[in-house]
């Protein structure tokens, strides 16, 4: 998983712009739930009996098959550990003093 690892980087340097220091928890939750949905998008595989013009993969939801429901679901809860737990090593290094909030504008 390199590529998470890069992606915790990137999210490091995100969150810490987006939060400065505003303690508003919507705010925090809004930046993870961003690089969550957009892993979780990326991830997704077509399955190979889709049809591509238009995309129909049938059941359950015509555009989605159980298959890539179950691919999505795995990724955003693979993608929401990663990065919540990256936001929670990031707010205890804010609290310690080791890594500073930059201040509000």
């Amino acid at each position: 998983h390199d590529g998470l690892a890069l992606m915790c980087a990137l999210f490091g340097l995100v969150y810490r712009y987006a939060v400065r220091q505003d303690q508003n928890p919507q705010l925090k939750q809004g930046v993870v739930g961003a690089f969550v949905i957009t892993r979780s998008w990326a991830m997704l595989q077509v399955d190979p009996s889709c049809t591509p013009v238009p995309l129909q993969c049938g059941a359950p939801l015509g555009y989605f098959n159980w298959n890539m429901i179950a691919q999505g679901t795995g990724a955003a809860v693979e993608s929401g550990i990663a990065f919540g737990v990256a936001a929670l090593a990031l707010e205890f290094a804010f609290k310690k003093g080791w890594v500073g909030r930059f201040p509000s504008a």
